[in-house]
């Protein structure tokens, strides 16, 4: 290709960048009720994707265990197979959690925590009579580290082995987890 037909391509696709952002600027101006946006410093093509998704990193999960017998945690929430030194008798507020690891993405433990009353299951007692969780945010109380390690403890726990159901030292982790 020689020089000159490629310089009549970069013109042309100038040319037709330029018609598209006219068009679009003059749309825009069209809608009163919105009001066109400050497009400055080559942003102009920078939207988020439209496949993007809010994850999380890895933590360390023992921090994270560490952090949920620190904020005793295990005082309304059960984690079938574990003790928690001074827990006593487990947590019945809220969810039994051994069993909720392979269940859900980080991302749903982490809103559940700073976030409670984002999803709360009716019906079960974990909501109070405005319909918001009975569990308190964790917002101001948490790093964002803690947050990440705290979530990668609880993606990681799993229901304890089902011959310890069996001979009667728990009940089944996976009843009424279904819709978690």
């Amino acid at each position: 290709m020689t020089m000159h037909r490629r310089t009549k391509r970069v013109v042309l696709v100038g040319s037709l960048i330029s018609a598209i952002l006219a068009v679009t600027v003059l749309s825009m101006q069209a809608q009163p009720t919105r009001a066109a946006p400050q497009i400055s410093g080559g942003h102009e093509h920078h939207q988020t994707p439209g496949d993007w998704k809010f994850t999380l990193p890895s933590g360390d999960a023992t921090k994270g265990r560490e952090l949920f017998a620190k904020f005793a945690c295990f005082s309304c929430h059960e984690v079938e197979g574990e003790n928690f030194p001074g827990s006593g008798l487990p947590g019945k507020i809220g969810p039994e959690l051994a069993a909720m690891g392979p269940l859900h993405d980080a991302e749903f433990f982490a809103e559940a925590i700073v976030n409670p009353s984002a999803v709360v299951e009716k019906g079960k007692g974990y909501d109070t009579a405005d319909g918001t969780s009975k569990m308190p945010s964790y917002n101001t109380a948490l790093t964002v580290q803690d947050l990440i390690d705290l979530v990668t403890y609880l993606r990681g726990l799993k229901p304890p082995a089902k011959a310890s159901i069996e001979k009667g030292r728990g009940r089944d982790p996976h009843s009424g987890h279904g819709k978690h």
